[in-house]
């Protein structure tokens, strides 16, 4: 079959909730094929693009009684899941019953919608389960015209995360840290051997139903036991569909189909950490994967442009597995995922490009049929080869290597070979099997599914239900609380031992209790466990509600479902509920209940709404970091602030969320960007898995660097100064001693600085009078001045080499002092000279608009104490119980205050209401006295006495 090109189609969805609070504006549009995307600012033009789909399903639908989301009336544009999958799935059926490979991988950014084209949701189903259910329905027909023809389907779920690859089919394989290992094979490329990786036989689409919600349930668990972020892996669902058939001639021929459908990572910029450099992601392949990607989809369109490349396959897992798909045998299908907000113009401008490049690649899709007996002697030659392997084993062995690294390589090449072997023996033993004996053993697997499925028993039993960061993982795991005897307690813990295991950072061997007391749950925290509910964390017994939002340790969301205190027709409205429910609004209900975020979030601007959203986000590393420095016992804790730039010399800057990172026992402290620390968290993430092991660090990038605390000779910024340099465009000198203070505020000392107009050759004017100019806007046509700094006194002795910085206009990069010795208070005489040659309208209005400011940094003693040999957990505690003294004391202020007002209230109402008595009895003076003991008195009888006193009063007392 001739050559043909990757068929590529883009999708954009609705905005999401945090879209419509950021009043976002839709900067995509779609006509035909042509998708178009207006830059929000305006400085460039639009960027058009065209694709073989363009799917509009921004808006014009409706949603349906069972949930589905349908155009909402005739003339709409809105493309449904039934469009795509008409489009693009039946496409891939027919190309399994033809006997062609077909691939259909999405690409887009996290929560661009990608996972909901391919797998979609109960009532909209995606790509995967549709093509899986009416695989099935055209085998039952095809089986009706004839009954000799035997049909075959195995199904199998991987993912890729960090490079390694996992079965999510199997519940130790999702969790292995080593991963199932790649071979190679001529004719057949990458692949994973079938001892290591069994696909399981299905006979229906129940079954492959049942085998994803068991693939997303070990997902879920993988998750949260191995510290990952599920939109950073990818997940192939491959369906392989064997036909057996006698042909025209009589021959007995088997086509093999293998279908692979891939939700790839989201694909997310590289954060400014990762572009400068930072030396601890070094060997963390969180984004290798999509880059290779990148790189082998533009060396195909190279190729498919004539020109001669070297296409990188080899350099990541996901490449090696896709290259079939990509450049080979197979017809594959690319979804674009794209979000239509302005906010994500860069994103989604990226993804387009990532797009238009693909839609190059020319694949070139052959018949997979073969003669039954042919296959099985190729099989059995493929065996005699591999045994008679190990007599050359000797000689394919480089002869230079020293003795230990010949024998290392000799024992990898017959471990190889033996692997292979078994693999080879092991397909031959599959084909020679009879399609009834296969048959059976499927119906069997899928009998069993059923009595593991526990989504039936949910929709009558009490449970807990998942809830994930990733809306596809949402409600795949699911512990039943069938009703324990009232003595009864169903523990939790992360151990085998207890009634409900739950892994995730922080979840204690025993964490908690759950009860069934007359008529209802309860849940009892037990010591050291944190447990919240609908945002507030609990240390006693509390009663459990329908869809309370309850996290275990550090991140496990949880929904507690209780179907007994539903109606009978309530199974959508739980469905609709639990849609409504998502951890980033957990995370806000966390952030308002501890005072994080303050009342009236909803009606805030939209550059504050931003920073609050990113504060959010960030709660949930920030709280595993903690987690992992406690059962680390690093010694470290990591708090979120918003950062107002202005405070560190930034005015340009919008206000953001920063992690305050302190070393307990220490006066250490540093402040990390968002970017920084989710890279660090990636690290420590690796890290924590490595000491989980055996309890200590083995591996030795991680002994040289400790992802969790930065080198204490880093230098650090102690505050900022600001100096106003107006008077410098009036050729006017400044001397000045302006305050320093760091980022709380807080006073932290001085520095002295001096501004002096001078010459271009740097000869300061000696005749201020005459050098003054009275005019800048009109008269200052070039301009020269010194900055001099010449010491800086800092209140705290915990600072040495203290230095300072600054930038003036058109500085691109800081001027910076000379480091001063150990002292807190150098003397510096630093000097440096400003020109401006030529002055224009915008020098005139920065100068006159924003002051300069100085940062002075320095490095940290750490000023180590006793109580370092405290353990994190108590530093912990010991901070906790502080602030809650510190709270009790400020409550008990407040009651004090609260009871002064009440009673100058209570004062004030006496003098009004003798002054309303006295105006009544038409009395036009009143004496001091008797207003005195009115605000002294708190007596109802001494008032009395005071009415009579003011009614006897004449004007003349």
């Amino acid at each position: 079959m001739p050559s043909e090109n990757l068929k590529v189609a883009v999708r954009v969805r609705g905005f999401n909730d945090r879209e419509k609070a950021l009043n976002s504006k839709c900067v995509v549009h779609m006509d035909g094929n042509t998708t178009t995307v207006k830059n929000p600012d305006g400085n460039e033009a639009e960027k058009r693009f065209a694709f073989d789909y363009s799917y509009w399903s921004f808006d014009g639908f409706k949603v349906e009684p069972n949930g589905y989301l349908a155009p909402d009336n005739n003339s709409s544009r809105y493309c449904d899941q039934k469009r795509v999958f008409d489009d693009l799935g039946v496409g891939i059926l027919n190309n399994a019953f033809d006997g062609y490979n077909s691939s259909i991988f999405a690409y887009g950014q996290t929560g661009s919608g990608k996972s909901y084209s391919i797998i979609g949701t109960t009532a909209n189903k995606g790509i995967v389960p549709l093509v899986c259910e009416q695989i099935f329905q055209r085998i039952e027909s095809a089986q009706k015209e004839n009954k000799d023809n035997q049909f075959e389907v195995t199904f199998s779920m991987i993912e890729i995360y960090n490079e390694v690859v996992r079965d999510l089919l199997s519940s130790k394989g999702a969790t292995d840290r080593k991963g199932l290992q790649l071979h190679e094979k001529p004719g057949r490329g990458f692949h994973i051997l079938e001892k290591d990786l069994k696909p399981t036989q299905v006979c229906n689409y129940s079954s492959i139903e049942k085998l994803m919600e068991q693939g997303n349930k070990h997902k879920s668990i993988a998750e949260t036991k191995m510290n990952a972020t599920s939109s950073r892996a990818h997940t192939i669902v491959e369906l392989v569909f064997k036909q057996t058939f006698k042909n025209l001639d009589g021959n007995v021929m088997q086509r093999v189909s293998v279908v692979d459908l891939v939700d790839l990572a989201g694909s997310e910029r590289q954060s400014k950490t990762m572009a400068s450099g930072d030396t601890l992601k070094e060997g963390i392949a969180i984004n290798l994967s999509l880059t290779s990607l990148g790189n082998v989809i533009s060396a195909l369109a190279s190729q498919s442009n004539g020109q001669n490349v070297r296409v990188p396959y080899r350099d990541s897992t996901l490449t090696k597995l896709l290259m079939n798909a990509l450049g080979g045998n197979s017809k594959t299908v690319m979804v674009a995922a794209i979000s239509p907000s302005d906010n994500n113009y860069a994103e989604t401008i990226s993804t387009l490009r990532y797009a238009d490049r693909a839609k190059q690649i020319k694949t070139n899709a052959k018949v997979n049929e073969d003669p039954k007996d042919k296959l099985i002697r190729e099989l059995q030659e493929e065996i005699a080869r591999l045994k008679s392997s190990g007599v050359g084993l000797i000689s394919g062995i480089p002869a230079d290597l020293s003795k230990k690294e010949y024998e290392r390589a000799k024992k990898e090449m017959e471990e190889n070979i033996k692997r292979q072997l078994e693999d080879s023996e092991k397909q031959m033993e599959r084909m020679k099997e009879s399609y009834e004996h296969r048959l059976a053993e499927a119906l069997a697997k899928s009998k069993e599914l059923d009595k593991q499925s526990v989504n039936d028993k949910a929709k009558i039993c009490p449970h807990l239900s998942n809830i994930n960061s990733d809306p596809m993982l949402t409600g795949s795991l699911k512990h039943l609380l069938e009703y324990p005897d009232s003595k009864k307690t169903l523990v939790v813990g992360s151990t085998d031992k207890v009634d409900i295991q739950m892994h995730g950072l922080g979840v204690s061997d025993r964490h908690c209790g759950i009860t069934f007391e007359n008529g209802e749950f309860h849940i009892e925290p037990y010591p050291n466990s944190r447990i919240m509910k609908n945002g507030k964390q609990y240390e006693e017994k509390f009663q459990l509600n329908n869809f309370d939002r309850l996290v275990f340790g550090a991140s496990l969301y949880f929904l507690f479902i209780n179907p007994s205190k539903f109606d009978q027709d309530s199974e959508q409205m739980v469905i609709n509920q639990m849609n409504t429910i998502t951890v980033e609004k957990i995370q806000k209900e966390i952030a308002e209940e501890s005072g994080l975020i303050s009342d009236g979030f909803d009606h805030r601007k939209p550059d504050e709404l931003q920073c609050i959203n990113e504060l959010i986000d960030l709660m949930p590393p920030v709280e595993e970091a903690n987690q992992m420095s406690i059962l680390m016992d690093k010694k470290m804790r990591y708090d979120l602030m918003i950062l107002n730039p202005i405070v560190i010399g930034d005015p340009h800057s919008k206000p953001r969320p920063v992690i305050l990172v302190r070393k307990f026992g220490t006066s250490l402290e540093w402040i990390w960007e968002a970017e920084k620390f989710i890279d660090r968290k990636a690290v420590m993430s690796d890290f924590y898995l490595d000491f989980k092991e055996d309890g200590k660090i083995n591996n030795p990038k991680y002994i040289s660097s400790d992802p969790f605390v930065d080198p204490s000779d880093m230098p650090v910024l102690i505050g900022v100064a600001v100096v106003e340099p107006k008077c410098i465009l009036h050729r006017i000198p400044l001397e000045d001693t302006p305050k320093v203070f760091d980022y709380c505020k807080k006073l932290a000392g001085s520095l002295h600085v001096e501004m002096l107009a001078c010459d271009k050759q740097g000869i300061v004017y000696e005749n201020i009078e005459k050098a003054i100019i009275q005019n800048p806007e009109k008269d200052l046509k070039e301009l020269y001045y010194l900055i001099r700094i010449n010491n800086v006194k800092c209140l705290s002795t915990r600072y040495k080499k203290i230095f300072c910085q600054f930038k003036v206009f058109g500085d691109e990069n800081y001027s910076k002092s000379q480091v001063g010795n150990d002292s807190n208070n150098p003397n510096f005489k630093f000097q440096r000279m400003v020109s401006y040659p030529d002055v224009g309208t915008n020098l005139l209005k920065y100068y006159s608009t924003y002051p300069i400011f100085i940062q002075v940094l320095g490095i940290q003693l750490s000023n180590q104490n006793d109580s370092n040999k405290m353990t994190t957990r108590q530093w912990f505690d010991k901070e906790k119980k502080d602030k809650n003294n510190s709270v009790d004391k400020l409550r008990e202020e407040v009651n004090r205050l609260q009871l002064d007002l009440d009673r100058t209230k209570n004062k004030l109402k006496n003098v009004e209401t003798l002054l309303d008595y006295a105006e009544k009895k038409k009395k036009k003076k009143i004496r001091t006295d008797y207003i005195r003991e009115c605000i002294l008195s708190n007596n109802p009888e001494i008032m009395n006495k005071l009415y009579e006193l003011v009614n006897k009063m004449n004007d003349k007392d």
